[in-house]
Formats: C-alpha cells, sequence, structure tokens
C-alpha cells in the first residue's frame, strides 16, 4: 500500500510533476517557478509550524496524492487557537478509484490543530470530507453579489453563445447608455459620493492595528501581525487572474478610520472580493465606497463570500445570495467551534482561507 507521510521540501518537484498531471492547463511558465511559489506558500509563510504539515502519498518514488496546509492562527472567543488552512487537494488521474483521498483527508484531520479549514473544495471534496466527520457549513459557502452595470453583466452571460452573443455585441453601446443612467439613479449613485466616506491606500501596519478592535464581536477570527499581514497581502497582490489587486483604507468625514475593502478590479468582468472589514456601524458606508471604487474600474458587478453577520446590510444594498462554486468546509474535534461556525459566528474571509493562492490561474 502506498505511504502517506509529512511533505519535506526534498518532495516539492515530486509535487510539481503531479500538479502537471492533475492540472495540464495550468498557467506556470515553468516548472521552476511552480516549486519556488509552492515551496514559498508551504515552507516560508510566516506561520510555517512543522506539526502542522503537508501530506503526499508516494508510490515508487512517484507522488500520487497530496494535500497542503498552511497554518493560520485565530482566537476563538478571546483564546488563540491553531488553524490549518487546506489546499491544493490533488489525486493522480490514475488512481482516482482509490482510497488516496480519503487518507490524505484523515492524515489531515489527525494533526493537532484545533480547526481546518478548506475553502475551495469541490462536490467530491466535499462527500469525502462529510464522510470523515468534518462539516461544510452552508452560511459560509454563500456568495452575495451586487450589480454596477446589468446591460454588460447580461450582455457576459451570453457573449460566444453563436448568433445571441452576436445580438448582444450589437447592443453593446445601448447597454452602455442604459448602465450610465442606471448609476445616476437610486439605489446606485455610483457617481455620487455623498456619504462623507473617503478611500486612501491601505498598508499592513494600519490593517493589524485595527483588526481586533474591529473584529471584537465575532466569536473566531484570524490573528495577524504586521508582517504576516505585508507577506499575506504582497501574495494576495500577486494574483492576476481577476485584475488588478485594489486594498483600500476607507475614512469617514472626521478622517476617522471607518474600515477597508480588498478586491480585484478588471475592466468589464466581475470584481472579486477578498475582504470588507468595518467598525461598528461603518459597514454600509464602507460597502458603498467598495461599490463606487468598483464602478470606477470598469467592472460589470461586485461578488464576494457571504459574512453571515452582514447579511442584513448586504441585502439592503440590493445584493443577492446563491450557493456556487467552491465549498467552506471546516472540522474540529470541538464541537463548540464547529457550532459557532454553522451559526455564522466567525469572521472568515476569503484571505483568510485558499481562496488567495495562485496554484490554479495565476
Amino acid at each position: 500500500m502506498a505511504a502517506v507521510r509529512a511533505l519535506t521540501e526534498n518532495d516539492i518537484p515530486a509535487v510539481v510533476a503531479l500538479f502537471e498531471r492533475v492540472y495540464p492547463g495550468n498557467r506556470w511558465k515553468s516548472r521552476i517557478a511552480c516549486e519556488r511559489y509552492l515551496h514559498d506558500v508551504l515552507f516560508s509563510n510566516p506561520w510555517f509550524d512543522p506539526e502542522l504539515p503537508s501530506w503526499i502519498v508516494e508510490e515508487q518514488g512517484r507522488a500520487t496524492g497530496f494535500a497542503g496546509v498552511v497554518p493560520r492562527p485565530m482566537q476563538f472567543r478571546g483564546d488563540r487557537i491553531r488553524a490549518a488552512v487546506g489546499c491544493l487537494f490533488m489525486v493522480d488521474p490514475d488512481q482516482r478509484k482509490s482510497l488516496i483521498a480519503l487518507r490524505l483527508v484523515q492524515a489531515a484531520l489527525s494533526g493537532p490543530q484545533d480547526l481546518f479549514i478548506a475553502d475551495g473544495s469541490n462536490e467530491d471534496a466535499r462527500r469525502i470530507w462529510l464522510g470523515a466527520g468534518g462539516s461544510a457549513p452552508l452560511l459560509y459557502s454563500l456568495h452575495w453579489i451586487r450589480l454596477l452595470r446589468p446591460a454588460r453583466y447580461a450582455f457576459s452571460l451570453v457573449e460566444g453563445l453563436g448568433g445571441i452573443g452576436r445580438a448582444a455585441a450589437a447592443l453593446r453601446a445601448p447597454g452602455a447608455l442604459v448602465d450610465a443612467l442606471l448609476a445616476r439613479l437610486r439605489p446606485n449613485r455610483f457617481l455620487q459620493r455623498d456619504g462623507g466616506f473617503f478611500d486612501e491606500a491601505l498598508d499592513a501596519a494600519t490593517t493589524s492595528l485595527n483588526l481586533p478592535r474591529f473584529l471584537r464581536g465575532s466569536m473566531l477570527h484570524p490573528v495577524y501581525d504586521e508582517p504576516a499581514l505585508s507577506w499575506l497581502l504582497g501574495q494576495a497582490a500577486l494574483k492576476t487572474r481577476h485584475g488588478d489587486f485594489r486594498a483600500r483604507a476607507v475614512f469617514d468625514r472626521e478622517r476617522q478610520l471607518a474600515g477597508w475593502f480588498l478586491y480585484y478590479a478588471r475592466q468589464g468582468e466581475i470584481a472579486e472580493v477578498l475582504q470588507v472589514i468595518a467598525r461598528h456601524g461603518s459597514f454600509d458606508g464602507v460597502l458603498q465606497q467598495l461599490f463606487f471604487d468598483a464602478w470606477r474600474h470598469g467592472a460589470t458587478a461586485v461578488r464576494g463570500r457571504l459574512d453571515p453577520a452582514r447579511a442584513q446590510e448586504l441585502s439592503d444594498r440590493h445584493c443577492w445570495l446563491r450557493r456556487e462554486g467552491p465549498w467552506t468546509l471546516v472540522h474540529s474535534r470541538h464541537a463548540h467551534i464547529v457550532l459557532a461556525i454553522e451559526r455564522g459566528g466567525a469572521e472568515l474571509s476569503r484571505l483568510d482561507g485558499e481562496w488567495w493562492l495562485r496554484f490554479l490561474g495565476g
């Protein structure tokens, strides 16, 4: 039987070879670049902990399975806990009918962490996870979306569909006029900033200093110091698949920090949100500032993962919810931690899981 063991730095070339077999259309320019990135994420991250390793399945010197793990410090009800974030779960295409996937999951969940999170999982992984005793909290697998340019967004859904797509392309200019008009009307008014808020470039020092105060009401939330956050934001900025990385601090008219937003902006595409954080009573202003910034950069819509504590405020700003894309999966031997997450008591953004990683798509 193939051995399941902790990953070492010497295993990275074998893991990259497995990655190329599982994802033959990956966008890495070279194997060396992919190896370097894998090493940076798994062995040079600010939270590296040899007690929370990644896992590899090896047969006759060939990697046939892999489960990446990135440790993350978190806080639960005021106490520091150890979390492990899963990433890049892979099984050799020739071994899909074996028990490798289950054995990898069991190995990863057997570690000393207080909480394991995987927020990029497909339906197959969800079934294996549930079978291994994990949970799939629906609230953290919901995504919200807010249309900014409804006409352009609708056209993007049908482009490439033959005659329908060509007809939609012919209506693009009139659609742009419709979108421009809608942006000046309630409930949009993306071109008007009358709430007294403004934004500036965000730095890691501001974020790490204010995050504990802004997240004081959450039962479970991440813990960052400035060096770790600088590394993380730098890594997130290198991800170009969804456009340019925007990290903006939002201030009120008294120049008091109201919060911040992190997202990717690309002309004519959906703006993907990593994180929106706000002090008590200021979330709506921060959210509107995000919408304005995304509109100004040509986005058709803004999309992010649901923070259950903000569901009403998102609804008030005409966002709708969908269960689409990857699942968020959690596991803990502490039932009260899982219960808190299932009830929506955690602050877990895309920045706190694996979504920011660049393994797939750059």
